[in-house]
């Protein structure tokens, strides 16, 4: 049933406006349409405001049942779009009173819209996770730096206050010193994924329990033809780096999301700025 009353969803823009025979393949109450502006195409849906009006979305942003299937669905619109053209995702929930609005919202920013366009033409995002066990680097500086062993070698038979003193030393050698060994791992790491792709954006590591720590979180644009040469890459690495306690996760492909930020239309209630990374 069509809502009485309608908000325009807005998913990204697309540099093809004939995707629309693709779009039908998503099932969604109501479809998917593409929005002709120029030789460009916005990626839109019609959906209700007792669902996605302000105070509404109050209610359902609570819900994280709700939250996934939408965030899916937005990811999925996506990402079937992108197997057509190259795509300017925009951020989960854009959306618009009116088509005149967005089409005004769009209109401003076709300048850079074309740009972005050329830009990600065939291109799309991948994203790479490193993993680290910290307990590996520590046994590595504790076995191959001689400073340690010395400091080791120290304690046999001192009295307990000396001991206290060079154990509290030795273990400031050995947190400084792996901190350094895991910042030298992770610059060459970070080059040699980013000699495969046109742009990197680096993003805060999440935080895990135990030893294993995610030390890394790149987001990566390259060219659809060298996702191969990134594959090997990351494979390449994994095996020089399991035995120091690494672990590699290759994630993709997916929209630009990290390299497609747009400004915010000024006098505009609405925003129309494209996610950012958002592959965990």
């Amino acid at each position: 049933m069509e809502p009485t009353k309608a908000i325009y969803y807005l998913y990204g823009v697309i540099d093809h406006p004939g995707v629309q025979a693709v779009l039908e393949e998503i099932e969604m109450p109501c479809p998917v349409r593409c929005l002709p502006i120029g030789d460009l195409g916005a990626l839109i849906r019609d959906v209700a405001m007792e669902e996605f009006g302000e105070d509404a979305l109050r209610e359902r942003m609570k819900d994280p049942k709700w939250l996934e299937q939408h965030i899916r669905q937005h990811a999925r619109v996506l990402e079937v779009a992108m197997r057509f053209g190259t795509v300017i995702p925009m951020k989960f929930l854009t959306m618009f009173r009116s088509e005149e609005r967005l089409l005004k919202s769009l209109l401003a920013l076709d300048e850079t819209l074309r740009e972005l366009c050329g830009m990600l033409q065939g291109k799309e995002e991948w994203g790479v996770k490193v993993f680290c066990d910290l307990q590996c680097i520590q046994e590595a500086v504790e076995a191959q730096y001689d400073r340690v062993k010395e400091l080791k070698a120290q304690l046999v038979g001192k009295p307990s206050g000396t001991a206290y003193l060079i154990r509290k030393q030795l273990e400031e050698l050995v947190r400084r010193e792996s901190g350094l060994r895991l910042a030298v791992h992770l610059e060459s790491i970070s080059c040699r994924v980013s000699s495969v792709a046109h742009d990197t954006k680096f993003n805060p590591a999440a935080q895990e329990l135990g030893n294993r720590q995610m030390v890394l979180n790149a987001s990566l644009l390259i060219d659809k033809t060298s996702a191969s040469s990134l594959a090997n890459e990351v494979n390449a690495l994994r095996q020089e780096y399991l035995p120091r306690g690494f672990e590699f996760e290759l994630v993709g492909p997916f929209p630009p999301y990290s390299f497609s930020e747009l400004p915010v239309c000024a006098g505009q209630g609405e925003t129309s700025r494209s996610e950012g990374a958002a592959h965990a």
